[in-house]
């Protein structure tokens, strides 16, 4: 048997030298395909008029002073970069010298964070401004359709952390701090000594500042929330001392984070969001007028009906909207559900609730389940609506074997309210009836939703990158108007290649 072995391979490989020096030509042009967006962007923003973002530019030809950036540069850098699921201002300046679309819009050139970030924020009027321009293009193109808007709200996370939101005692300790600080570098800057860093100095003192200036706004939310909430309650309220503004939500995870609640109202042809808003408030029952004014802001004029789901249904918003001459397309909520929690926190069983008694011919009387009368004794208003309140008498029922499941926590005799609902509202209930009305309120989550899905999920952006709701807000009408534009682009390719 032969017992050599065989010598073991010497393999070839690629030597990598990253010592090399060479000298490259490349055509800046060429990085990005003739379809690419950052291209239908540029050439888009060069539609728009943004001389109201330039007017605040203090630089003019022919005269003393540094150029600046364009503010159609800057405003085709957010937007394609929301496009990209980056808002980070630091990370988009990083990504300009190595990502083609960025690369072609610069023209190779850095932009500083500073000038990107202070851009984004800088002005609320103008961006909302170029917001209902790019709406007006459309509508002008046929491309919308804003008779019909599909409304919807989503929960989107702020950037405070749960571990900033403290109760009383903490913020004041904070505050007191804050001040501290502030006054001490105060009492530096007046002292003359050693030579500082003056820059590192003037950083210190705006960080202080701006320190300061969160917790003053955490103490006066905080006094706000506890003038609202009653007396045992006042000692658990917590605030955030990161960003006073924000709210703990739950989100559809079931987690619970310091979060806006961002109010989405889309037109049905492109699928276009033609109003976007934040709010602090986790309901949706009282959004639709705030709503309805954020979309005649934008468009110039009201819608002929919205659809919204059955969390922004009330009577009060089924009246107003009537008296904007508005059509609310939503599904009622099921009076059953809303009696039942109504017994549970009185104590009265199913068996007596108020649709168990009867009201014969409809008249000025209703019969209990046991066989005795219900007068009624007024009419009053509450909630926005008007109800009949009908009374038994006090010897029917203290003598009553079931008084305790009838009567519940209630010391008196039963009593039980019937809401008149008005011509308005039984207009609305029997348009829900409509099999038309039905095939409409179909399209609301395949519309009013989608705008949801490519800001979190397509994007992956799940929270704002700027604190406070006015910033945060901003930030939203950034994520919309990219959004627009993604659907403006696909539907020209779609014309193209037809």
């Amino acid at each position: 048997m032969d017992t050599d072995q065989h010598p073991a391979k010497q393999i070839k490989t690629i030597v990598i030298d990253r010592t090399k020096l060479e000298l490259r030509a490349y055509d800046l042009d060429s990085l990005i395909a003739h379809d690419h967006a950052a291209r239908f962007i540029w050439e888009l923003a060069g539609k728009w008029n943004l001389s109201v973002f330039e007017s605040k530019c203090k630089t003019e030809q022919g005269k003393a002073g540094r150029p600046c950036w364009s503010a159609r540069l800057l405003v085709s850098v957010w937007v394609y970069s929301y496009t990209l699921g980056v808002a980070a201002a630091r990370a988009i300046e990083r990504m300009s010298s190595h990502e083609p679309g960025l690369r072609w819009l610069t023209g190779d050139e850095p932009i500083n964070y500073h000038t990107l970030s202070n851009f984004r924020v800088g002005d609320e009027e103008a961006l909302k401004e170029l917001f209902a321009q790019f709406l007006t293009m459309l509508e002008s193109a046929g491309e919308i359709d804003l008779k019909t808007i599909l409304h919807d709200g989503t929960k989107m996370k702020a950037v405070a952390g749960k571990s900033s939101f403290h109760r009383r005692k903490t913020l004041e300790h904070r505050l007191k701090q804050a001040r501290k600080v502030v006054r001490e570098l105060d009492r530096r800057a007046t002292e003359v000594g050693e030579a500082v860093d003056e820059k590192r100095q003037a950083a210190q003192v705006r960080a202080a500042r701006e320190k300061l200036q969160r917790a003053e706004a955490a103490m006066e939310k905080l006094k706000k929330l506890e003038a609202k909430a009653a007396a045992e309650e006042k000692a658990a309220i917590r605030v955030s001392d990161t960003e006073p503004e924000a709210r703990k939500m739950k989100h559809a995870d079931g987690g619970w984070a310091p979060s806006y609640n961002m109010q989405v109202s889309t037109e049905g042809k492109m699928k276009a969001v033609v109003a976007i808003g934040l709010c602090t408030e986790a309901n949706d029952m009282h959004q639709l007028t705030p709503a309805l004014e954020r979309i005649e802001e934008t468009t110039g004029k009201l819608p002929q009906r919205i659809v919204t789901d059955n969390g922004y249904v009330s009577r009060d918003n089924i009246e107003q909207s009537s008296r904007q001459q508005v059509e609310v397309i939503a599904p009622w909520k099921d009076d059953a559900s809303r009696e039942a929690g109504a017994c549970k926190v009185n104590g009265i069983d199913k068996e007596f609730a108020g649709s168990q008694f009867k009201r014969p011919g409809g008249g000025s009387k209703l019969i209990c389940p046991t066989g005795h009368w219900l007068v009624r004794i007024q009419q009053k208003r509450e909630h926005g609506a008007v109800k009949d309140v009908f009374e038994a008498r006090a010897e029917d029922c203290s003598g009553c074997q079931f008084r305790k499941q009838c009567c519940g926590n209630r010391e008196g005799p039963r009593r039980v309210e019937r809401v008149v609902e008005s011509a308005v509202m039984k207009q609305y209930l029997a348009r829900m009836k409509n099999k038309e009305t039905r095939e409409v309120y179909k399209r609301r989550c395949e519309v009013a939703e989608y705008p949801h899905l490519w800001i979190k999920a397509l994007c992956g952006m799940r929270r704002f990158s700027v604190r406070g709701m006015v910033k945060a807000g901003m930030e939203a009408v950034w994520m919309a108007l990219s959004y627009n534009v993604v659907q403006w682009m696909r539907v020209r390719q779609k014309a193209a290649a037809a």
